[in-house]
């Protein structure tokens, strides 16, 4: 599992104002994956073609993780990555109403996240075998786990 850390503040989410509906989507086979040397000079443009690639399939949201890696892969290798690992259904198939909802959850732990980082790799880990109630289990664990934290403060 790549995703999660325990070390640092989440990324804003970026608004795709997609009008697609969340459907069943392939991903291409021969897309063209530029170097990442040549599209890191341009961070900007790497942002705006996830808001794209995003709302293309019906996504509300660019989830952060996805801006976060942008500092080591291309803005198609990222989204790529993120569908299939949290959307693919079988034979490639990415299902973007599952997207929706695992970016939902994220934006959850991400809000309690926002002050104090902890280890998110088990919510991670669970939205990835699209374990929806064992996340929002474990967010509401870190929410309890917050109201305790500042109880004490």
């Amino acid at each position: 599992m790549k995703y999660g850390d325990d070390y640092r503040l989440p990324l804003v989410y970026l608004e795709t104002y997609s009008s697609k509906p969340s459907y069943y989507y392939t991903l291409p086979e021969d897309s063209v994956d530029e170097p990442f040397s040549s599209v890191r000079s341009f961070p900007k443009l790497s942002r705006e073609i996830l808001v794209a690639l995003f709302g293309a399939i019906g996504v509300r949201y660019v989830p952060e993780v996805a801006l976060y890696d942008l500092e080591t892969k291309t803005a198609q290798r990222s989204f790529q990555d993120f569908c299939i690992t949290f959307g693919e259904e079988e034979d490639g198939v990415i299902n973007s109403f599952v997207l929706n909802q695992i970016i939902g959850r994220l934006i959850e732990m991400d809000k309690l996240r926002k002050e104090t980082p902890f280890d998110s790799r088990p919510i991670y880990k669970a939205l990835a075998y699209q374990e929806l109630e064992e996340a929002d289990r474990l967010i509401g664990e870190m929410e309890q786990m917050k109201k305790e934290n500042k109880r004490i403060d």
